[in-house]
């Protein structure tokens, strides 16, 4: 109840800030997860479970990515990850290609901070691109926070 709390008041924020389209302007990506909380949502359920991730400062969008097992019954293995973010009807800003070694808990994916202009939204997704899996997408969209 909390997180759903917790979603539904930064979502309002969110939407305050506005949205539209406008040119990329920077990015930058690592492998780690940002300190601190952010809004996610969660993919589908399937061999793995994955969550995208944003915070936003300004004009700074950051999106990251967690995931887990789908089962009691995993092996820990290497698994490979495309982390992408675009402006919505625009061009992709950013894309990374992590594999991570994921555990029995939950595993950070990687870290993707963009450029977004003012009055534009950006759409972060997360997948899990390992052959012969089904589709493991996570996918969210928020407006710059100028």
């Amino acid at each position: 109840m909390n997180r759903l709390l917790a979603t539904l008041a930064t979502s309002a924020v969110l939407i305050a800030a506005g949205a539209g389209g406008a040119a990329a302007q920077g990015t930058t990506a690592d492998t780690t997860s940002p300190a601190g909380p952010g809004t996610c949502v969660t993919g589908y359920r399937g061999v793995v479970v994955n969550d995208i991730c944003v915070t936003i400062s300004g004009d700074q969008v950051t999106f990251y990515g967690q995931t887990s097992p789908g089962s009691l019954g995993w092996t820990a293995r290497t698994v490979p990850y495309r982390l992408t973010a675009s402006l919505v009807g625009g061009a992709t800003l950013g894309t990374i290609t992590p594999s991570v070694l994921v555990d029995h808990s939950g595993t950070a994916v990687g870290r993707l901070t963009v450029t977004v202009p003012c009055g534009s939204s950006a759409t972060g997704s997360l997948e899990t691109t390992e052959w012969g899996w089904p589709p493991a997408t996570a996918t969210i969209t928020v407006p710059s926070g100028c």
